[in-house]
C-alpha cells in the first residue's frame, strides 16, 4: 500500500472578535460598506453640529436664532447629500430615475429651508 504524501495543513484561522462577527452580522465588512457607514456617521454630525453648539455654548440674541434655525437646515441638507450619493450610485438597483433622485433632494433641501425659516421667525 502506497502512502501519499500529506497535504500541507493551513494554520487555523484566529477567533474573530465580537466586534468583527458583529459587523459581518451587519454586512459592514466590506470596504463600500465602511465608506457608506462613514458617510452617514460624517452626515450626522455635521447635520447635527449646529445642535450640539447650541447645547454645548451659551449663547443668546442673533447666534441662538442662527444655531436653531441651523438646526433643521444642516440635518435635511445631509440628507439631501446622502439621497444624491445613494442616487446616484445605486439608482439604477433602486430603480430610481435621476429625476426621481434630484426631486427627492430638492425635496428635503425646501423642508430643511422652510424649517429654518420657521425657527428663525419663531425664535424670540
Amino acid at each position: 500500500m502506497a502512502h501519499r504524501p500529506l497535504a500541507p495543513r493551513e494554520p487555523p484561522e484566529p477567533p474573530r472578535s465580537w466586534w468583527q462577527r458583529f459587523l459581518d452580522y451587519m454586512d459592514l465588512s466590506s470596504p463600500e460598506s465602511l465608506k457608506g457607514l462613514g458617510l452617514v456617521l460624517v452626515l450626522l454630525v455635521i447635520g447635527f453640529g449646529p445642535l450640539l453648539l447650541l447645547a454645548v455654548l451659551d449663547v443668546s440674541g442673533t447666534a441662538r436664532k442662527a444655531l436653531v434655525a441651523l438646526g433643521p437646515v444642516s440635518i435635511c441638507l445631509g440628507f439631501a447629500a446622502l439621497v444624491l450619493v445613494c442616487g446616484y450610485r445605486y439608482g439604477e438597483l433602486l430603480k430610481w430615475s435621476r429625476r426621481q433622485t434630484w426631486t427627492l433632494a430638492a425635496l428635503f433641501v425646501g423642508m430643511g429651508l422652510l424649517g429654518g425659516l420657521g425657527l428663525w421667525f419663531s425664535e424670540s
